[in-house]
């Protein structure tokens, strides 16, 4: 299974080639429910209105993973290892790790927002803008 990170669900319903031919030859996506608002709140502030369900359905594919109070205490564990390194992620940046990480799944992103040494050492991330 490959672990979707925003910025690649944007990426893909933008038609980046690159991000596009990666996700279209994945068999099982996942993502975290804060990476589906994420993608909600990029359209919310575009121009005109927004219909949240259409939109959600254009990634419909994604199979998307609540966040909970288990991985609310790996999110906190992460950030405080990586604390404890002098780095750290954005709160919900470090949500999305630690439930890539729950899942045991390969972290997909294409920024650099999960670009630290410690994080690396823990998380399987690929970075598809790299």
């Amino acid at each position: 299974m490959t672990f979707l990170d925003t910025s690649v669900i944007i990426d893909y319903l933008a038609g980046v080639e690159a991000v596009v031919s990666f996700v279209d030859e994945q068999e099982t996506l996942l993502t975290s429910s804060i990476c589906v608002y994420e993608v909600l709140e990029g359209e919310i502030f575009g121009p005109g209105s927004t219909d949240v369900f259409a939109c959600r359905q254009s990634f419909g594919r994604v199979q998307s993973l609540d966040f909970n109070e288990r991985i609310a205490l790996e999110a906190g564990r992460l950030q405080s290892e990586l604390h404890e390194q002098g780095e750290t992620l954005a709160p919900r940046d470090m949500m999305v790790a630690a439930t890539a990480r729950t899942t045991g799944d390969e972290l997909v992103v294409a920024d650099s927002d999960f670009e630290t040494d410690g994080l690396q050492n823990v998380v399987d991330v690929t970075n598809l803008r790299d």
